[in-house]
């Protein structure tokens, strides 16, 4: 049984190919999406030897061993891209994510399935202008809130604001829509109030404060 936010995850999952899942810590995403017949194949790749024998662990157990590889991988580096149809990354920070498809150009007729753990905003502005598509987006909660990208590369850069880079393709139906919304106007917001003990940065803590104000109207069901 997955969390929430592996969930989500598995919930834009194309089921056309192999999945790869980067950074998969115990293989339950993969397990997950073969045992429930979301995909046929799937690769579980870690930098780290200790997670990546929790997975092979997990896949054995399964029964999974023919359908589910396990990888020692530096992001995608050890991966062939052949019938490669989704890359998962899931649970790391937003810079690191972006360094992960940068360096893996091979893998860019696949769908990413990305889930920042921190600094959502650098990764969708760094998807908008290297040629990616946002699709959707997914909020989710656990312990805490996150969001999960479904992005695609189609060549063409996308217009941008840095408000959406906060917001994103995020809707504001959902309670749990409308919270993950309210905590990045409450980061913006104390971000803001931070900014406003150096004379300094004035303008830049009225700035992040305005942001952190539009976000909370949106959540609260105005348009952008």
């Amino acid at each position: 049984m997955l969390d929430n936010r592996l969930s989500a995850c598995a919930s834009f999952v194309s089921g056309k190919g192999t999945v790869v899942d980067v950074g998969t810590d115990h293989g339950y995403l993969p397990c997950y999406l073969v045992e429930n017949g979301v995909c046929q194949k799937a690769i579980a790749a870690d930098i780290n030897v200790a997670p990546l024998d929790s997975a092979k662990s997990n896949i054995k157990e399964s029964g999974l061993e023919d359908r589910i590889i396990a990888v020692l991988s530096d992001g995608l580096k050890n991966i062939s891209p052949e019938g490669v149809t989704d890359v998962v990354i899931a649970g790391m920070g937003g810079e690191l994510i972006v360094d992960i498809i940068s360096n893996g150009k091979n893998f860019y007729n696949a769908g990413f399935i990305l889930q920042p753990m921190t600094k959502p905003e650098l990764l969708r502005e760094w998807l908008w202008s290297h040629g990616f598509e946002i699709k959707a987006e997914k909020a989710c909660k656990d312990e805490f809130f996150y969001t999960v990208i479904n992005a695609k590369y189609i060549g063409e850069n996308s217009d941008y604001t840095e408000l959406s880079c906060y917001v994103g393709k995020m809707g504001n139906e959902t309670e749990t829509e409308k919270g993950w919304l309210l905590k990045q106007a409450s980061k913006l917001s104390k971000k803001g109030e931070g900014l406003k003990k150096s004379a300094d940065n004035a303008d830049k803590s009225e700035h992040y404060l305005k942001l952190a104000e539009k976000i909370t109207a949106y959540a609260e069901g105005e348009k952008l």
